[in-house]
């Protein structure tokens, strides 16, 4: 039903809305000039064809079209210090690691709770590794927004690191 793929002028960006405005004014504002200076990659989850939107616009979601936004997340290149790490994991590694920062994920509202937030973070886990086999990188470190995102990403392997509780941080290896 959905296609993820990168970021373009194409894609709906104004009618977005997943009920945080910082969130979507990044999205509008930001994705595109970050992209184009190399910054960071944005990947965007898209009805697949014409039979989804179909199947999405008789649940209701009238106001999809074939480049609508239905999800994103954005990935950069980082590096953390071991400091900012987990305690049982710094131990592991020299004092700074590179790592791939997950900058931002962030569902329709409408579309909340089904499962497509899982279906970004696994796709970008698999591109953050995939990178990670020709450049190097320890892990994915993303920034929760609030305590019910950094449950969902604790719910999917990643861990609290020791002195920033919202800073949380997934080993690749």
């Amino acid at each position: 039903m959905i296609k993820l793929e990168p970021l373009t002028g194409s894609h709906d960006r104004i009618g977005f809305d997943c009920g945080v405005e910082l969130l979507n004014g990044w999205l509008k504002q930001t994705a595109l000039q970050h992209q184009s200076k190399g910054i960071s990659r944005t990947f965007v989850a898209i009805p697949n064809d014409d039979d989804a939107l179909q199947t999405y616009r008789s649940l209701g979601y009238g106001a999809i079209s074939s480049r609508a936004i239905l999800g994103f997340y954005a990935l950069a290149s980082a590096f953390v210090l071991i400091e900012d790490l987990p305690q049982a994991l710094a131990k592991r590694y020299p004092r700074q690691i590179p790592v791939t920062r997950l900058g931002r994920l962030a569902i329709r509202a409408d579309m909340q709770g089904q499962g497509l937030g899982k279906l970004l973070l696994a796709d970008a886990i698999s591109r953050a590794r995939n990178a990670a086999q020709a450049v190097g990188s320890a892990g994915i470190v993303v920034d929760a927004k609030d305590d019910a995102a950094a449950r969902f990403y604790q719910h999917h392997g990643f861990v609290i690191c020791d002195r920033e509780p919202i800073k949380l941080f997934l080993s690749m290896w």
